[in-house]
Formats: C-alpha cells, sequence, structure tokens
C-alpha cells in the first residue's frame, strides 16, 4: 500500500474529488441558510475545483510540487463566490507547504494540511466560526495530535480515512460554533462540500475512483462557456503557454506587440503561465509569434462569423462601452436582470459582468473585465456579498492599473453607486462619493421561500413569500404583493426616507408593481420610482433614500 503520495496519483485523486463534488453539488446548494432559491454553494465550489482540474489536463510532471502548484494556480482563476475563493486557498496552503517535493510522506501532508487552514484563514478579513474555515483547522489540529506519533506506519488510504473522520466531526460541529445553522437546522455547506472532496480523494486511494454521475444534473455550469460575438468578425483565440524563461519575460513588450495581430486583448501572466485572448483575422500569425515564448498548453479558436447570428443579442447586455482613450476612472459591476442592466449602462457603467446569486463570476471573469476597461483606476461593484472576495482576489492579479472594490452587497447598493460615480473624477472622490452613497441607502428584496423553516422568530412555510430587509428575513407573507408592502411599510416607519424605488422582476408585471405603489402612496406621503428589473429569483428589489 502506497504511503508516499506523488504528482500524477494526486492529479487524479483531484479528478475523483472533482467528481464526487459535481455529483452532489445540489445537495451542497441545498444546505443554504436562507430559504430562498439561490443556494450556490456547491456551484461555486464544484465549478473552482472543475476548473482546476481541466486547466490539469497537460500537467506530466510526476512531482507532488509542481502538480499542487498547478492546481492551485487552476482554482485562483476558476474561483467563484466566498466559498470558491476559500477553496482555492486552502489549496495554495496545501500546495505551499509541498513546494520544492517530488513525493509528500504522511508527515508532509500532516503539515499541508496546517497551511491550508493558516492560508484559508489569512484570505479572510473576518474569519466566520462553524464555517469551512472552522472545518478545516479542527481538521488539521486533529491530524496533527492524533496521527503525531504514529504517522510513520500509514499509508494513505488510512491517513484520509482518518481526516475524513475528522472533518465528518468538524462539520456536525459547526451548528455549535454559528447560532444560525443551529435555528435553521443544517450544517455549513462549505464544510460539507470540503467534506465531499476529501472523500473523493479517499475513494480514489481506495482503488475506487468517483466518475461522474449519469442520473443526476452533474454538469457544473459555468458563465462563459462560450465566446460572446462582440461586433468582431474572425476568430477568437484562447491559449495557454508555458513560458520557456518566464523570469525574462516582459508583458508589457509581449502585449504591444500581439495586439498588432489581434482586439479585444486580454493577456494574462502568472509566474510561468501565459494566458491570452483575442479576436483575430489570422489565428495563425498570432499563434507563430507566441510561440516564441514556450510551449502550448492549450489552444482554442473559434469562427465568430458563424456564432454572430446566435449571440448577438445577448452581448449587447455584456459588451464594454465604447472608449477611445484612457480615463482617470472606469467602473464594472455584477448584475443580473436585463432592466437592472440596461439601468446600469445608462448610468456609465463601462463593462457588465451578467452575474449575481448563483451565478457568481469567477476571478478570470472580473480580470478579464478589468483589462478591458481603459481607465488608470478601475472600480468593481461587486453588488452581492457572495463576490466580494472573489473580486478582491481579481484585484490583487492586475498589476497594471489600479484597482478598486467598492463592496455593495446589493444591486440596490451598485445601482447608488454608480449615480454618484464621473469617470473625470479622481479616483480618491468617487471612491469618498460611492462610499458614502451605499451607507445611506436602505436596500429591500422579496423572494419565494423552498422550504419551511424559523429564522429570527419569523415562522416561513415553503411556498411562501419572505421580506427581506437589509439581509435580514423580517416577515413571510401569502402573496409577493403582501411581502413587498411589509417591508417597505418597515422602512418607512423606521427611517426618514423620501424616495422608494421599485425594480420588478421577471415573474412580476408592471401592472402589479403600480398596485403596489398605489398601497403605499396610500399610507405613506413618499414619492415612488418604478423600473422594470427583469431579475430572476427576486420578485422585487427596493430601495430607499
Amino acid at each position: 500500500m502506497n504511503k508516499n503520495l506523488d504528482g500524477q496519483m494526486f492529479l487524479n485523486a483531484m479528478i475523483s474529488a472533482s467528481n464526487a463534488l459535481n455529483n452532489s453539488k445540489n445537495k451542497i446548494d441545498a444546505l443554504n441558510v436562507f430559504p430562498v432559491p439561490d443556494g450556490d454553494t456547491g456551484t461555486n465550489m464544484a465549478s473552482t475545483i472543475t476548473t482546476a482540474v481541466k486547466n490539469c489536463e497537460n500537467v506530466t510532471d510526476e512531482s507532488i510540487g509542481v502538480v499542487s502548484a498547478a492546481i492551485a494556480k487552476g482554482m485562483l482563476l476558476g474561483a467563484r463566490g466566498n466559498s470558491g475563493v476559500i477553496l482555492s486557498q486552502i489549496f495554495k496552503g496545501f500546495s505551499l507547504s509541498l513546494a520544492d517535493k517530488n513525493s509528500a510522506t504522511i508527515k508532509d501532508l500532516i503539515n499541508a494540511l496546517k497551511g491550508a487552514s493558516k492560508k484559508a484563514y489569512g484570505a479572510v478579513l473576518k474569519p466566520v466560526e462553524g464555517t469551512i474555515l472552522t472545518v478545516i483547522r479542527e481538521t488539521s489540529e486533529a491530524i496533527e495530535k492524533d496521527l503525531k506519533k504514529t504517522h510513520s506506519s500509514l499509508t494513505l488510504v488510512e491517513f484520509f480515512t482518518v481526516v475524513l473522520e475528522q472533518m465528518r466531526k468538524a462539520c456536525d460541529n459547526t451548528p455549535n460554533k454559528l447560532k444560525i445553522l443551529r435555528e435553521v437546522g443544517v450544517t455549513d455547506s462549505g464544510g460539507e462540500g470540503l467534506y465531499l472532496i476529501f472523500s473523493g480523494l479517499l475513494s480514489y486511494f481506495e482503488g475506487n475512483p468517483v466518475q461522474i454521475s449519469k442520473n443526476t444534473d452533474d454538469i457544473t455550469k459555468f458563465i462563459n462557456d462560450t465566446e460572446v460575438y462582440d461586433g468582431e468578425f474572425g476568430y477568437c483565440t484562447e491559449f495557454i503557454v508555458d513560458l520557456v524563461e518566464p523570469e525574462s519575460f516582459n508583458k508589457e513588450e509581449f502585449t504591444k506587440e500581439i495586439e498588432q495581430l489581434a482586439s479585444s486583448l486580454v493577456v494574462v501572466n502568472d509566474e510561468n503561465i501565459l494566458k491570452v485572448h483575442g479576436h483575430t483575422i489570422k489565428p495563425g500569425d498570432m499563434l507563430n509569434m507566441s510561440q516564441r515564448y514556450g510551449e502550448f498548453l492549450k489552444i482554442k479558436s473559434e469562427n465568430m462569423t458563424i456564432q454572430a447570428n446566435n449571440s448577438k443579442s445577448i452581448a449587447e447586455s455584456k459588451k464594454p462601452l465604447e472608449q477611445l482613450e484612457n480615463a482617470i476612472c472606469g467602473i464594472i459591476s455584477c448584475n443580473l436582470g436585463s432592466g437592472i442592466i440596461s439601468k446600469m449602462h445608462e448610468y456609465g457603467c463601462d463593462y457588465i459582468v451578467e452575474s449575481g446569486q448563483t451565478q457568481n463570476p469567477s476571478a478570470q471573469d472580473l480580470i478579464d473585465a478589468i483589462n478591458a476597461v481603459k481607465a488608470e483606476t478601475v472600480f468593481i461593484l461587486p453588488n452581492n456579498s457572495n463576490i466580494i472576495l472573489v473580486s478582491q482576489q481579481a484585484a490583487q492579479v492586475v498589476t497594471d492599473k489600479t484597482v478598486v472594490v467598492i463592496p455593495t452587497k446589493t444591486q440596490i447598493q451598485g445601482l447608488s453607486a454608480i449615480l454618484n460615480f464621473n469617470k473625470e473624477n479622481s479616483a480618491k472622490d468617487n471612491l469618498e462619493f460611492m462610499s458614502e452613497a451605499i451607507e445611506e441607502v436602505v436596500s429591500a428584496e422579496v423572494t419565494k421561500a423552498v422550504r419551511t423553516t424559523k429564522i429570527n422568530g419569523v415562522d416561513i412555510k415553503e411556498g411562501e413569500y419572505i421580506s427581506i430587509l437589509k439581509g435580514q428575513i423580517i416577515a413571510s407573507s401569502k402573496t409577493y404583493i403582501e411581502a413587498a408592502k411589509e417591508v417597505i411599510f418597515e422602512i418607512l416607519d423606521e427611517d426618514d426616507k423620501e424616495i422608494i424605488t421599485i425594480y420588478y422582476g421577471d415573474k412580476v408585471s408592471q401592472r402589479e408593481a403600480e398596485e403596489l405603489a398605489n398601497i403605499v402612496q396610500g399610507n405613506y406621503d413618499v414619492e415612488i420610482e418604478i423600473y422594470q428589473g427583469g431579475q430572476p429569483n427576486y420578485h422585487f428589489i427596493i430601495g430607499a433614500e
């Protein structure tokens, strides 16, 4: 039985782990604390690990240090949502502990788990116990304590069996660490996702690698699986190059050279990896020029002329506004809903990353958006608490311009922020004005409950409509009109607000939105603005100022 872990064994084990998580990601999504139809922890974690495994398809090195670093890098660029970012940092810490090693002993793996915990905690500004962070920490601490004297005699199967046992205990303990989990009666979804990953690792070492199930919704859906037509013809060409001389590679000089051959260019360089995306009439010229710098790891080139008719309507909502020269400041926003996206463009947004609950962007999606905006300083509006961390991670990767993340947690905050943004203002002024705006606006939402539960003293039945104010559930009602009325009345009773803005979703008519406005104005002297938001899942998104 194997006692040492080499690179190819680890890669194959990670494929098994990825399959295990993909097979059950919907179950992880269902562990969402709030009973709303937007649980996405499993989907985000599955997307993150799947991207990493796909990025390593051509990695043939036997070294555990090389392979674990490649997997960590793939997770970094593919990370989606807070859970995906934290997962990427767990495997980054794991890989750093194994750097320069050809194979890992059990003692090395114990240290790697310890490094994984430390790196994950370091990635979160305010760590919350009772989450995936607790699960990796308690597991690593228990393993270090329990196996301190016996590790030298253990096989990989025995080691990962103990790891999985301790991880199960840590997951089951999360409700004791976090009140909301205890109140709702679930364990932490991120911790359960991590448990599935390690169960997939163990299955591989036991000789039974997990395969993708054909009976479930197995395939992780990526936001940008296919290229969106943007008005150009030719070939959308993407490739990844393993640089021969990464130390001497000059990204700026390379970009100047290749921009003569392609438009819509994105160039990302991370250590020995060069990733390029561009639109070109002659992909061969682009590839020949790039091959001088190293060997191709992956190439994709698609005919955009053929794709044009199928994707032009989608492109209009996503493509960046025309920019002839660099502005002082530019802005990117993450939004869902055709009406809201149109409003963001109307208010001057340079680039929309179509994303939100259940559709979190990856770090690479945001890096591509940042690179597409011609400005000295680029602001990002995540508009979702689950996108803030991945936005910050993307901002750290880009080095040729200043990137500032405004921590907007709702689409209402994002809309309020951009109304206080001016491309010609200084970055300092824009930061100040937008930060003040998101502090002053009040956000509320109405959505349908997907299960029966009790939260914050509110009894909720599956199929009812819940009122969410400032991120907290305050009421449950029979209709979405009643739920919206409840939350608006609560706002107006608590705060001295003069304007209520209502964005109605894709399941609500304008007539119903006007009915809601009439009810409110029959009870309060307040101005109401109504817009078609078109957002999924949320029947109403409401702002008050």
